[in-house]
């Protein structure tokens, strides 16, 4: 039955003393103006009528009406906890691989024998839907559990409630903000929760490398570091053996003394690079006497290349027979330590590379392997689509400049750098995002200017008796550059044309190095009259030779700490090492910065460092997230970067035993149900009773309606004005 209130009452009680005041003031104004006591009485009930109906209006009146929520329920909410707790490893799974087992296993068998649909919801500090092939393929290392978040998402999340929410997760609740929502959600909409635990009351102790760093290039003889990033869940870790191994060869054996977890941590090797080839470098941890210690992940490695810097073997694949590899292949020829390969497309159709050119090795085409692409230091792709190279190929240049640090050269021009890029393998190694053109507009000319960056950089000096900057205005003008629509983030752009357009520009791409040029005849340079020959021939070998150390280190940062928790000062372990055979200043002054997750600095510190030498630092992650330290020379010119990311892992980890109070708290508060996961084998039959009640779930809602604020309200009052008005204005009293 419908109901009037009134949301502000108080306004009635005040409003009624202040009507009251006012039309006591108003009659004694008229009567003193002297109006006659009918004519009075009829102003009165105007005013009357108009001060208490504005009243009524300031006091909100609604009309409520009690009714039952008739929505249709047609969905199951499955929520499954990816936090860190959920790696923890007892038996021969994970918990979360136990959690997605189960819901494959029993949750979807009992759900799709009833017509509802299923919503599966991921869940650790945040909380979002996921399809089944994420599920499957994500990584349990949330920093943070919070369920009440992922409670209210799946109960208000969506059009209608869904009929019972089933939770799949250890109940280590680590981040509570969003408890109080999440109770408030499930009684007011009447949705029971059903909580499967995993885990054990106990708790696991596991031990896990997650994984193991690396130069990924050295000179023979070079002595570097293999780090291992290792972590301990559990209490009481007893004593740890550590295993480095080189092409499956014993190199040296550690021990680690027990210790009190939680605790992550790095070990580190001091080892000496063997003959010229591609090592595997792999740390292993024992499994301890104690049998209940579980090894999440026994082993881990990392492949470093023993490269000479005294040869850098170059592969040049090209689309067609053109000019640029003729050019290229005089530049490099009077220096005995660049050997450049060739390989040419001779058809527009061919699918394969032939007319190898001065390599015997390359007589079956495109390497077919990584390690024979290994044996090279730089790849140039001139005028190629992505679609002139299979699939395999694509991987293999990925995987080429990204593990073994190969540098990446593409050339090209608006033929083949333009959308047939987009959605590519080869997509993730431009610096650069090309747009398309009309035709008429790609033979437009340009002269080639210098960024800042180039300035300062040795590849773009090519006169020890000018500045930089005047070899390159002597440079002919150009026609046929590739439109770039933008740069990605982290890329530094070298080259652009006199209206402002990227022509070059490079990015790190994991180890390596991919760079682009956006222009199909820069050989038209070295046939010009006013620029130089060797102008040309020293600019092509000063880039090649970047390119092939862009894997070489000569700068590391290390972090002494893998996983700092927030709060904690960070160390950072800088080493400047010496390159065989080129001259370096005993002395360089260079800056670390370190920016925090917004981006602002934390750390802007001046830093002297000597060839063969090191240097530390430090700063306070004030936060957790991620953390940026990189290097830079004079000019601003990049040396090295190095991520750390800070969270706290002592919330997830600090006790890994499954917490079951939670769970029965929320199903005890929505009429639902909380079992551990051991005991769920009848849980299949047990959730008839959720997915098929015998009646559905009624839930009160008092439905709100406004009163009084119409447009006969706004009549009434309008009409009291202007009577009034016109009964004063007749009678002479305004």
């Amino acid at each position: 039955m419908s109901e009037l209130e009134f949301q502000l009452p108080s306004a009635i009680f005040f409003g009624v003393v202040v009507v009251v005041a006012a039309l006591l003031w108003f009659a004694v104004q008229l009567r003193r103006g002297g109006v006659d006591v009918r004519r009075l009485a009829l102003l009165l009930g105007f005013r009357v009528v108009f001060l208490f109906a504005l009243m009524l209006i300031v006091a909100r009146p609604v009309w409520t009406s009690p009714d039952q929520d008739e929505t249709i329920r047609d969905q199951v909410a499955i929520l499954i906890d990816r936090s860190e707790s959920m790696s923890v490893r007892e038996g021969e799974q994970t918990r979360y691989e136990q959690a997605v087992e189960f819901a494959r296993d029993v949750v979807l068998p009992a759900v799709d024998q009833t017509r509802l649909r299923i919503r599966p919801i991921l869940f650790a500090d945040d909380a979002r839907e996921a399809s089944g092939e994420e599920i499957a393929a994500a990584n349990p290392d949330g920093p943070a559990t919070n369920l009440g978040r992922a409670i209210v998402q799946a109960v208000l999340g969506s059009e209608s409630p869904p009929l019972v929410a089933i939770a799949l997760t250890d109940g280590i609740v680590t981040n509570p903000a969003d408890q109080s929502r999440a109770v408030a959600a499930l009684v007011t909409h009447g949705v029971p929760i059903v909580s499967v635990g995993f885990g054990s009351q106990a708790g696991g102790r596991v031990v896990m490398i997650d994984g193991v760093d690396a130069p990924p290039l050295v000179e023979p003889g070079q002595r570097f570091r293999v780090a291992a990033r290792l972590r301990a869940t559990g209490q009481e870790i007893p004593a740890l053996t550590l295993l480095l191994m080189r092409n499956g060869q014993l190199v040296e054996r550690r021990t680690i003394k027990g210790f009190a977890g939680p605790r992550t941590w790095i070990e580190s090797f001091d080892v000496a690079a063997d003959v010229e080839a591609a090592n595997t470098y792999t740390v292993r941890v024992m499994q301890p006497a104690d049998q209940s210690v579980a090894l999440a992940t026994a082993e881990a490695a990392a492949v470093v290349r023993v490269v000479s810097s005294s040869e850098i073997r170059v592969l040049y694949v090209q689309g067609g027979l053109t000019w640029d590899y003729k050019f290229a292949t005089l530049a490099v020829s009077s220096d005995p330590t660049i050997r450049l390969s060739g390989l040419s497309r001779t058809a527009s159709t061919s699918k394969f590379f032939e007319n190898v050119q001065s390599d015997v090795d390359l007589v079956n085409g495109f390497p077919g392997n990584l390690e024979d692409l290994g044996g090279f230091r730089v790849v140039v792709l001139s005028n190629l689509r992505p679609g002139d190279l299979t699939p395999h190929q694509q991987q293999l240049l990925a995987r080429f400049c990204s593990e073994l640090g190969g540098g990446v050269l593409m050339i090209g021009g608006p033929q083949t750098f333009n959308a047939s890029w987009r959605d590519s393998r080869l997509e993730e190694l431009l610096p650069v995002r090309f747009a398309v053109v009309p035709p008429t507009l790609r033979n437009k000319r340009f002269k080639i200017r210098l960024t800042p960056a180039a300035l300062a950089h040795p590849v773009f000096q090519l006169s020890e008796e000018s500045e930089t900057r005047e070899p390159w205005r002597k440079l002919p003008p150009f026609s046929y550059p590739a439109t770039v629509e933008g740069v990605k983030p982290g890329a530094e752009v070298w080259l652009k044309t006199d209206s402002g357009s990227v022509l070059m520009a490079s990015q790190r791409y994991g180890n390596g190095l991919a760079s682009v040029l956006c222009m199909q005849n820069l050989w038209r340079w070295r046939l010009a009259r006013e620029s130089k020959t060797e102008h040309f021939d020293r600019f092509w070998r000063q880039l090649l030779r970047y390119l092939a150390e862009s894997g070489r280190e000569v700068v590391t940062i290390t972090p002494t700490d893998l996983s700092p928790s927030p709060g904690e000062e960070v160390g950072l372990l800088i080493e400047y090492r010496e390159l065989a055979g080129e001259a370096q200043p005993e002395r360089s002054r260079v800056r670390l910065i370190v920016q925090d997750p917004e981006q602002q600095d934390v750390l802007d510190l001046p830093i002297e460092l000597s060839a063969g030498g090191q240097a530390s630092a430090s700063f306070t992650a004030e936060s957790s997230g991620l953390f940026t330290a990189t290097l830079v020379g004079p000019g601003n010119r990049f040396l090295a970067s190095r991520e750390i990311t800070v969270r706290d892992t002592q919330a997830e980890l600090a006790s890994t035993s499954r917490n079951m109070e939670t769970l029965r708290q929320l199903a005890g508060i929505s009429g639902g149900l909380a079992v551990e996961a051991e005991t769920a084998e009848d849980l299949q039959t047990r959730l008839d009773e959720f997915l098929d009640p015998e009646e559905p779930p009624q839930v009160e809602v008092n439905y709100a309606l406004p009163a009084g604020v119409n447009g006969w309200m706004l009549a009434l009052l309008l009409t009291c004005i202007s009577a009034e008005w016109l009964c004063r204005k007749l009678w002479g009293t305004l």
